[in-house]
């Protein structure tokens, strides 16, 4: 029988410690993906491959009620869970059919009060109810953001109809928390 060779004496072993993980940042995976896509689902992928998240099968892509084109990627690691997933949504408004190209990111747990915080700081300006979740809505012109103060059914489909519509949506379920990125338009 061999003999077990150890690279460092058994001490060092015990007191080596494993440093953990920072946990995800919703905020900046926004940014560096979904953001800078900008809609475009090739880039989602590109960008997720380059975070370190990998492709999963459309069956573990989270659900979302109206849509298709689905994808998503996950990355795991000793404090959190997280997923990319990319699609597109469609919404009936009156006579309108809006389209949202989405993409979001979520992570499993979070701290919700600092996530709040954090995404009331960056945007600076109030988030809307939109069917009981918090959306940060507005134009995106060449003067900068032009924040929705309210969102009407017809607000919306007027804003939509800009091409120029912006839409952070956050999600809290459970210990989890979604930020999802839409870019609603009417064709």
């Amino acid at each position: 029988m061999a003999a077990l060779v150890l690279l460092c004496p058994p001490a060092a072993l015990s007191a080596q410690s494993v440093a953990t993980p920072e946990p995800t940042d919703l905020i900046a995976t926004l940014n560096t993906i979904c953001v800078r896509a900008r809609g475009d689902r090739a880039q989602v992928a590109a960008l997720a491959a380059d975070a370190g998240f990998s492709p999963v099968p459309e069956s573990m892509t989270p659900r979302l009620r109206n849509a298709s084109e689905r994808a998503g990627f996950m990355r795991t690691n000793a404090t959190d869970i997280s997923i990319v997933m990319t699609g597109q949504m469609t919404r009936r408004v009156g006579r309108d059919t809006v389209i949202l190209d989405f993409c979001g990111v979520s992570a499993r747990p979070t701290d919700h009060r600092a996530l709040d915080r954090r995404l009331r700081d960056l945007m600076d300006f109030d988030a809307v109810n939109a069917g009981g979740f918090d959306a940060y809505a507005w134009l995106q012109t060449s003067e900068g953001r032009a924040p929705s103060r309210s969102l009407s059914d017809d607000q919306f489909v007027a804003m939509a109809r800009t091409g120029q519509m912006r839409l952070v949506v956050l999600d809290r379920s459970g210990r989890g928390s979604t930020l999802m990125y839409m870019l609603p338009r009417v064709d």
